[in-house]
Formats: C-alpha cells, sequence, structure tokens
C-alpha cells in the first residue's frame, strides 16, 4: 500500500498522542451516507484515550485499465477529491475529537483498511454501509466481509442514516449472542469497551439472545455486540438469524473476532530509516528486505495467520510526491 499524507488534521499531534498508549480507532470514510455513518459511530466511541485515524482508500493507479492514457491527471483528480472529501470529514467531526485524516491507496478497499490497521496497530475498525442500503439497515457486503476476516480487531458496523446528535457518547452495550450462553470472550470484549470511556458513571453492558434483540429499545448512546462467529460464514447469502438481526438494527454493531491461540501470530511491521521503505516480518528483530540494513520496530499488530505469510517484495517504497 502506497502512503500518501493529507491531513486536515494535526497528525504530529496524533502521534504525540499516541505515545500514551492512546487507542487508535481506523474509520474509514467515503464521501456518501455509509461514509458519513462511520464518522458518526466512530465519535460514539471517541474519550480522550481514542485517536480517530480518518482514512479515504483510492485505487492504485498501476491497477487501472485508464493508466495509460491520462494517468497522472486521473490520479491527481482523485488525489483532490480524497481531499476535498476529508475536509468534510472533519467539519462533521468538529474539533472536539482527536482524529488525524489521511490518503492511502491499495488494490481494494479492504486491502487498503487491513494494510492501515495493522501498521497503526489498530484496536478498532468503523465502516459503514453501502450506499445501496436502505436507510437504517446494514448488510455484510464483500468489503466487510473482507475486512472482517482479515482483521482479528473488533470491527463497528454503521447502518445508513446513522446520525446521532454531536454531543452523544457511548451510552450502553447489549452483547447479543446467538449461542446456549454467552462467550467470555466478547463479554470481556464489552467490559474493557465501557472501561475505556472516562466516565462519572460506568457503561452499563447487558446480554440478550438473538430472539430477544427483535424487542429491543435502542438509545442513541447503543451500540450491539456480537462475536463473529455468531454472525456465521460472513457471506450474503448464507446469513444466519442473527446475521438478520444485525441487519435490523438501528444502531452500530461491534463484530469481535473468535480469536484461536493456533490462528494466530506476531508480525513486525517495520521502517527502514535509509532507504526510506517500509515492510513486514515474521522476525521480531527484521533486517529491511530492500536493503538488508537494520530497522525501526513501529508495531507489532496480531494477525490471522491461516492466510498466505506477508509478502516482502509486495512492499512499496514511500512516494514523497504525495
Amino acid at each position: 500500500m502506497e502512503e500518501g499524507i493529507d491531513t486536515p488534521g494535526n497528525a504530529a499531534d496524533s502521534a504525540g498522542r499516541s505515545g500514551r498508549n492512546d487507542m487508535n480507532c481506523v474509520v474509514a470514510y467515503s464521501p456518501d451516507g455509509g461514509g458519513q455513518a462511520a464518522l458518526a459511530a466512530a465519535r460514539l466511541f471517541s474519550s480522550p484515550g481514542v485517536v480517530l485515524t480518518v482514512c479515504t482508500i483510492i485505487p492504485e493507479m498501476a491497477s487501472s485499465p485508464h493508466t495509460a492514457v491520462g494517468g497522472a491527471e486521473d490520479a491527481e483528480s482523485l488525489w483532490r477529491s480524497a481531499a476535498k472529501g476529508l475536509g468534510e470529514a472533519k467539519a462533521f467531526l468538529g474539533d472536539d475529537v482527536n482524529a488525524v485524516y489521511m490518503t492511502r491507496t491499495a488494490r481494494s478497499p479492504a486491502e487498503g483498511i487491513i494494510a492501515l490497521v495493522a501498521e497503526v496497530d489498530a484496536g478498532m475498525v468503523v465502516l459503514g454501509a453501502s450506499r445501496d442500503e436502505p436507510s437504517h439497515r446494514f448488510s455484510v457486503g464483500s468489503v466487510t466481509g473482507d475486512v472482517l476476516r482479515g482483521t482479528q480487531v473488533p470491527t463497528v458496523l454503521a447502518p445508513i442514516g446513522y446520525h446521532p446528535e454531536h454531543r452523544v457518547r457511548l451510552a450502553q452495550i447489549t452483547y447479543g449472542y446467538d449461542e446456549p450462553r454467552p462467550s467470555n470472550a466478547v463479554a470481556a470484549a464489552a467490559a474493557q469497551l465501557a472501561l475505556r470511556h472516562e466516565r462519572t458513571q460506568p457503561v452499563p453492558v447487558s446480554a440478550l439472545h438473538r430472539d430477544r434483540l427483535g424487542t429491543m429499545q435502542w438509545g442513541a448512546g447503543d451500540v450491539l455486540l456480537i462475536g463473529s462467529a455468531d454472525l456465521g460464514s460472513i457471506r450474503p447469502a448464507r446469513q444466519n438469524n442473527m446475521a438478520t438481526t444485525v441487519g435490523d438494527t438501528p444502531v452500530p454493531t461491534v463484530v469481535v473476532p473468535s480469536r484461536r491461540a493456533a490462528m494466530e501470530q506476531r508480525v513486525s511491521a517495520y521502517h527502514c530509516p535509509t532507504c526510506e521503505v517500509e515492510g513486514r516480518d515474521h522476525d521480531p528483530d527484521p533486517v529491511c528486505w530492500s536493503c538488508g540494513g537494520p530497522t525501526v520496530v513501529t508495531s507489532r499488530p496480531l494477525l490471522n495467520t491461516p492466510g498466505p505469510s506477508p509478502d516482502k517484495s509486495a512492499v512499496t517504497p514511500r512516494n514523497e510526491h504525495w
């Protein structure tokens, strides 16, 4: 994924805050109803200890059939459009949240989101529903499914039309489950999420079986938590009853990954100060894939390992032009 910086916010300030071990939350933004819903959901989780990394993913021009004709002009147009959209996102969120704004290129939106989550060692990612979805609904489309399968951090799904008042923050967490009893892992994730928000009164957490979720009276600051195993196969044609319930829920749904120790592994994300490239390696003390020299490890994200190992040869050097 190629890096491009286009920040109406203050990136240096975010880096300073991150030094306090704040949690990074990646927000996938597009200038449509789904993007606004994602921003509104992200603002719900905002607190002094959370940095929102709002990112627009644009296609790599090398993968576009129009690259040979007017490629430079097309690239400039994409970057200008992304910068305009991020300016609108900043105006939407306002100045009372910790946020940075950036544009990145990738072969697909899901690939760009997953790479950024690993790069900033994010603790959460926020996605909006497709622009084709009716208001107050969310279905698991291709991008969402790819992100849910490719990352091991909680993923917030924001339905179209979700837009509480600006001052609304997390008020209640309801854990929905489709098994005989709640999962300890998701219950623990709900408790951790509640504790992260610095409030005088604690955020209440409750558990409801899927059969009772349909009768739930949702408030503006409520969210639903489920485990990814409860969501089923994460394929639209095979969605189970829980997935249907999630699609009908008018508040954000947080999907907590079902983690299995044998399927996870730490990967070192690093930066080479000599040749200005980045990469990832299973070695805890990696050397640069380009020059073979020493590197600076920037994060060690926890990744799902059934898929192929990171391809160091596919890492793209930084494009200083952008």
